[in-house]
């Protein structure tokens, strides 16, 4: 196992930009043993390296290739308040292809990762196809939102578009767009499908264009002075209830 010992060396200066990215990138990392042991059984990420602390008691696969950083070095480039000393970097799996037919998920400016992730796990959870981010939308392969998905993001398809001649790929799809008030209650609406369930950003929600598209709103009726859900809560309750029409 090759030992790393300078702050300055390549490795350790990529972790530390992929913990804090600016911009997509073409890896991506993840950090503690759960995501790292989902990502060596997952079929859609490719580990690149394994990076461990000096003080990592667990065992990697031989055929991996892997780093060991001393403890404080390790902790340094660490993004979790108390790291449990594996991380890895992975390839970006390249954009999922759409097949027609299923159930879609279409996160439209979703702009904070924990959101996303939390919404790719309940995807998954429920059956979903795949999911779709629009620009605007957090990066999915970020830390926070892969860290938010619990390693769902290794096994759902992720497909990222842009918001205009992107939604092409979306075409043979019925668009329902989940909206606040004045639409059809949850647990009435037809999710017959090929579907594809829009969901817009914190607060703003959906663009008009896109709402403009949608030939189904569907509303989840709220008791009380709240006025919405939690993007992720609210996706949940949707796709669990398409997910009960179909068993």
């Amino acid at each position: 196992m090759k030992r790393i010992e300078s702050p300055q060396n390549p490795l350790v200066k990529t972790i530390r930009r992929l913990a804090q990215p600016r911009q997509r990138e073409d890896k991506f990392l993840l950090e503690g043993r759960k995501l790292v042991n989902a990502a060596l059984e997952a079929r859609i990420a490719q580990i690149d390296t394994v990076v461990v602390s000096s003080t990592f008691a667990g065992s990697v696969p031989e055929n991996v290739l892997t780093v060991e950083l001393p403890e404080r070095l390790f902790t340094s480039v660490s993004h979790l308040d108390s790291p449990d000393g594996i991380l890895a970097v992975a390839k970006r799996p390249p954009r999922a292809e759409l097949q027609s037919g299923g159930l879609l998920v279409v996160c439209a400016g979703i702009q904070d990762p924990g959101n996303l992730g939390a919404i790719v796990r309940v995807a998954e959870a429920a059956g979903v196809s795949a999911l779709v981010t629009l620009d605007g939308s957090a990066d999915p392969f970020g830390p926070k939102a892969v860290r938010g998905s619990m390693g769902s993001v290794l096994r759902l398809p992720i497909c990222e578009l842009e918001s205009g001649n992107g939604l092409e790929a979306l075409e043979g799809f019925r668009l329902a767009a989940l909206v606040p008030r004045d639409g059809i209650d949850y647990r009435e609406a037809d999710y017959a499908r090929p579907m594809a369930i829009l969901l817009g950003r914190e607060g703003a929600g959906l663009d008009p264009s896109l709402l403009a598209r949608a030939e189904l709103m569907i509303t989840i009726p709220m008791l009380g002075e709240v006025g919405s859900l939690n993007v992720a809560t609210a996706a949940a309750l949707v796709l669990f209830e398409a997910a009960r029409r179909e068993t």
